[in-house]
């Protein structure tokens, strides 16, 4: 617990170890020459046009989406997560382990199946009671760039990722604990943001809309609706006990310094007032937390997490919700030799959220401590960094 807190107050029930873009690229998967040769072609042509700077830009972007992984990540973060196990501090409660999606880079079963394997062995070590999964739209790509792909190897790919590594359906069904000394539970529910096409992938926008997103809207299930359903229908039979719920999506809700044409959730001000809108039931709002990746990049930044989020507004959500996101867990670092200029460097992270409830919970409230891990300029070992105050950093949060 944060320094200024009575630690006999609260008891530790669950920690969510939140992994995300982990960017695997198997050795064995094929190049995208065609596509390569296009970026290359319009990077000279800006370059001709005295853009040299959008010209490097767009060719580390480029490189820096098709990396892959660090080779060296993995065993590190195994290596990390063993002493994690043995640190009393984690020993009190649940451990759950969620992958918010990018788990590849190119989409292929192989790369793929090995970042599954990879999951796995963390679920393993961390004696993870549950282990939940999503795509992102990386993950959707048939193995090269999206817009180069057929309707067939996009429908073939699509089918086979959910038949083979990833729930059929979605939303998922909640996992869920019992928050101690009271009724309420917290429940994360999971919703799919990957566009499965051409052109929404390649500038890898995404929507929480109908699932599968290649059915029309009366063949398929609007995610939205069916998560409010759900929720709906495991209320409480008393009319007055509330859960916190937790929604995980790859594309975060608010994104920060969010880009116009690129990158973003398409419907995110649709996604956050269907959170919001569930709150006129009288049963709170349909999600008070958003876990998210996508970003590369912990937000908010280590040492600006809010000490509590009831008057702090991460628009298009309200106040009362808190978006977090974690960075890339070991994606590369792009290097082109002969070029000057620095290294698109993001570092290698992810974030252990600690939940602690209230005694007797009067107030129903929750504690969440964030300690973010990193390995910077991808060199020696996972490491917990510290804020600058020098204290772990809590939120508390109300239901």
């Amino acid at each position: 617990m944060a320094a200024d807190d009575d630690e006999d107050d609260y008891e530790a029930f669950l920690h969510i170890v939140h992994v995300s873009d982990m960017h695997y690229r198997d050795g064995g998967g094929r190049e995208d020459h065609e596509a390569e040769e296009a970026v290359r072609k319009l990077a000279a042509g800006l370059r001709g046009l005295g853009a040299r700077q959008r010209a490097d830009n767009l060719l580390r972007l480029w490189h820096q989406g098709l990396a892959g992984h660090d080779p060296w990540a993995h065993d590190r973060m195994l290596s990390f997560l063993r002493k994690l196990v043995k640190d009393r501090q984690f020993q009190d409660g649940e451990i759950w382990l969620v992958d918010t999606g990018d788990l590849s880079s190119m989409g292929d079963i192989a790369s793929l199946e090995a970042a599954h394997d990879h999951l796995q062995q963390y679920r393993n070590i961390l004696h993870a009671s549950q282990m939940l999964t999503l795509y992102g739209n990386h993950d959707a790509w048939p193995g090269c760039f999206p817009a180069r792909a057929t309707e067939e190897a996009l429908h073939e790919h699509r089918i086979g990722m959910r038949e083979m590594l990833f729930p059929p359906e979605w939303p998922l069904a909640p996992l869920s604990i019992a928050i101690p000394h009271t009724q309420s539970r917290v429940l994360l529910h999971a919703v799919s943001s990957a566009i499965d096409d051409r052109w929404h992938n390649s500038f890898a926008v995404g929507k929480v809309g109908i699932d599968p997103n290649w059915l029309s809207w009366q063949e398929g299930v609007n995610q939205l609706q069916k998560l409010a359903y759900d929720a709906e229908s495991s209320w409480h039979r008393d009319g007055v006990t509330r859960d916190f719920r937790i929604l995980a999506v790859h594309h975060p809700v608010h994104y920060p310094e969010r880009p116009s044409h690129s990158l973003h959730l398409a419907n995110d001000k649709e996604v956050a007032q269907a959170l919001i809108r569930f709150g006129d039931k009288n049963r709170g709002k349909l999600a008070q937390l958003i876990l998210s990746g996508h970003t590369h990049a912990t937000f908010p930044p280590l040492g600006k997490l809010p000490r509590e989020v009831a008057a702090r507004v991460f628009d298009p959500l309200r106040s009362g919700q808190l978006q977090l996101i974690a960075g890339s867990l070991m994606q590369a670092v792009y290097r082109e030799e002969g070029r000057d200029g620095p290294a698109l460097a993001p570092p290698q992270e992810f974030q252990v959220l600690s939940f602690f409830a209230a005694p007797h919970n009067a107030r129903r409230q929750l504690v969440i401590e964030r300690r973010v891990a990193c390995r910077r300029n991808q060199s020696g070992d996972y490491t917990f960094q510290a804020p600058k105050s020098g204290r772990v950093e809590a939120v508390a949060m109300l239901y």
